[in-house]
This record gives structure tokens, sequence and C-alpha cells, in this order.
């Protein structure tokens, strides 16, 4: 195999395994964190790919994951930053034109921003699972390997931390 494929590769797997270590942890900020990472990462990977739609969708999350890093302050508080993050998602994948594969992205990276910002962590969990489904077929269609497995992995994680956070808390509660 070309070292170079195998580096491209490499890199968007180190995205990827921020995203999902960070769901572990029943804290926003370093889930917020881990997201800012894993976009750096994912934006050399999938511009390396020639993924355009992924490429500009993850230079626009690295924007998102600052100002919802810093949502406990007036100025980033304002729900125009959710609308208009949510508008550059769509407006990406309307520009970028990499046939209809290109909604894709726009898709989950919708989802994800409701997620983050959301302070509710259940609610943000079950978002990131909705997230999933689309990236994976359009990492599939892009040749990003190691993101399509990882992403296979990333839906147990999310299913595994809704299971030990809200579901088996409440089976818990019930029982007391």
């Amino acid at each position: 195999m070309d070292w170079k494929f195998i580096l491209i590769q490499a890199i968007g797997l180190l995205g990827n395994i921020a995203v999902i270590s960070a769901v572990q942890f029943n804290n926003r900020k370093i889930v917020l964190g881990a997201q800012a990472l894993a976009c750096v990462l994912w934006s050399v990977h999938y511009g390396a790919l020639g993924a355009v739609t992924a490429l500009c969708t993850n230079f626009i999350s690295l924007g998102r994951s600052a100002v919802f890093y810093f949502n406990d302050r007036r100025w980033a508080k304002s729900k125009l930053w959710l609308w208009l993050f949510l508008a550059l998602f769509v407006g990406n994948s309307l520009l970028t034109r990499e046939g209809w594969r290109s909604i894709l992205p726009g898709i989950g990276m919708c989802a994800t921003t409701l997620a983050l910002w959301t302070k509710d962590e259940k609610k943000l969990r079950l978002l990131y699972l909705c997230s999933s489904p689309p990236w994976l077929v359009y990492n599939i269609l892009c040749g990003s390997y190691s993101c399509t497995i990882v992403e296979t992995i990333a839906l147990i994680s999310y299913i595994s931390a809704i299971y030990r956070f809200d579901i088996r808390k409440t089976k818990t509660k019930a029982a007391n």
C-alpha cells in the first residue's frame, strides 16, 4: 500500500478517536474540545481525499466548536449562532456540489450542531447517534475507509453511552 494513503486514513482515524473518546465523559467542555481537534484532523483527511463537502464542513465545524465552547458568555449565547451554523452547513452542502452525496455531511453536521448547542447530555448523545448514519454513507462513497470503520464503532459507542447514562440510570432510579 502507498504510504500517503495510509497516512491519510490514519489522520481520519485520529479525529474519530478524539470524538469517540469524548462522549464517554459526562462533560460538555471535553466533548467540545475533542470536537474541535477532530475538525482539524478531518479537514486534513478529507482534503487529501478530495472530498470537498466534508473538508468545508469540518472547517465550518471548527468555528462552531469555538463559539459553542464559550456559550456561557453573553456574546455566544445568542440563538443566532445556532441558526448561522445550521444555515452554513446546509449552504455548504448545496454549494460544494459533489452530487447527491453532498447532502449527507450537511444532515450529519446539523444533528451534531444541535447536539453541541444543547446543555442536556442526554439530548447530546441522542443527536450524536442521529449524526452517524449520514456520515457512514458519505465515508463509504468518498473512500474514507478509516472513518467508515470508526463511524461504525462510533454508533456502538453512542449506543453504549446512551445505555450507561440514560437507560440504565433510569432503570436504577425506577427500581429504587
